[in-house]
């Protein structure tokens, strides 16, 4: 299959380089596609790699060794997951080959320094202090630094390969529209890049949703990223005659940090941190695109290591939708077996949020 994408906003990949995209890499692609993969299957119950035991490996003795009446139950008969079935792992390829194509692709131009002068904060000396966010700047002239680079943008083919009689090409690129629906595409997604559109229409997402079916299973994960405890959101300004700005999103992330203000663990916890040990932030947001929207999404699991006698997911995530709900027109809340959803409240059955999703 070749699918035709353009750039909504900016896109990063990374590169051969730490901290830069001298193009569009396939890794990069992957890796956004793996993680949303693996949020599904355990959502559907199906088997999943936990990162904190480690990656999948294949026994060999134990393939030959299983009885398995399928080939999908005598992988896992292996030691390995749904996910690295597809994705690969010790062992065992990859069933799919993914291939990037530029048609017509340039730097993006982005703002290097977000200040937010609209936002003051105090810092541990008493100090008042303006929110700064930093982004390497390419034109910078000191080549003691790193190299700086710069996301790309604009039109790009995704070409995929089945290499494998028994798994279909149209699972992958039915995974590429679901993140064209909900999320972004590529790394840094906190730093609001990936937001992207199939050019020549929606993809087809019915292999996609029979392929999760087939691996629903009774798996619980109480602590890991799930469709049981994703949110998926769409923003616009209250107010037309102020749209959104690429300052937008950063004030939005302060302001979400500043809900968990007087907790520091749970702020780091569920907004990630660089400083001492670095903890990836579990909610996300886009740089405006499509005329003035904006995509909030994350993952707050039901249990956690902060505030453990009192941890409450639901408080976590209501105070998120309460902070959108009040200061900017909601447009779209989705959230398995929840009155906030927008469009399928209260749905306690993840086949059926899941074809929501992908309809």
């Amino acid at each position: 299959m070749e699918l035709a994408i353009h750039t909504l906003t900016p896109l990063w990949t990374g590169g051969a380089e730490a901290g830069k995209v001298d193009r569009l890499h396939e890794t990069g692609i992957l890796g956004s596609l793996r993680w949303w993969m693996e949020a599904l299957v355990r959502g559907m119950g199906g088997k999943a790699c936990d990162p904190n035991q480690g990656e999948c490996r294949l026994d060999a003795e134990k393939y030959e060794k299983s009885r398995a009446a399928d080939e999908h139950q005598r992988l896992r008969d292996t030691g390995l997951c749904d996910v690295c079935q597809v994705f690969g792992a010790t062992g065992w390829r990859r069933r799919f080959r993914l291939h990037i194509v530029e048609k017509k692709v340039s730097d993006a131009r982005i703002e290097h320094t977000v200040s937010l002068s609209n936002r003051q904060y105090t810092d541990d000396q008493g100090k008042q202090r303006t929110p700064i966010w930093y982004f390497r700047d390419p034109t910078q002239s000191d080549q003691s630094k790193p190299k700086p680079s710069t996301p790309k943008q604009g039109l790009f083919n995704i070409e995929i390969q089945s290499l494998d009689s028994h798994f279909s090409a149209e699972i992958i690129a039915g995974l590429v529209q679901f993140v064209a629906n909900w999320a972004a595409l590529g790394a840094r997604a906190q730093m609001g890049f990936g937001v992207i559109e199939p050019v020549n229409g929606r993809i087809e997402t019915q292999a996609l949703y029979n392929w999760l079916i087939a691996r629903t299973g009774s798996e619980t994960y109480s602590e890991l990223p799930s469709l049981q405890n994703i949110f998926l959101a769409k923003i616009r300004p209250k107010d037309p005659n102020s749209p959104f700005t690429e300052q937008s999103p950063f004030t939005l992330k302060y302001d979400l940090r500043q809900l968990y203000a007087n907790d520091q663990e749970l702020r780091h916890f569920i907004m990630g941190t660089v400083k001492g040990e670095r903890i990836a932030a579990k909610v996300k947001m886009s740089r405006p695109y499509g005329g003035g929207l904006i995509r909030v999404w994350g993952w707050i699991p039901e249990k956690a290591t902060v505030d453990q006698d009192s941890w409450d997911r639901d408080a976590v995530v209501k105070a998120i939708h309460q902070h959108l709900e009040a200061n900017y027109s909601l447009q779209v809340w989705r959230e398995m077996n929840s009155p906030r959803d927008t469009a399928t409240p209260n749905i306690r059955d993840a086949k059926v949020f899941l074809r929501s999703l992908l309809s």
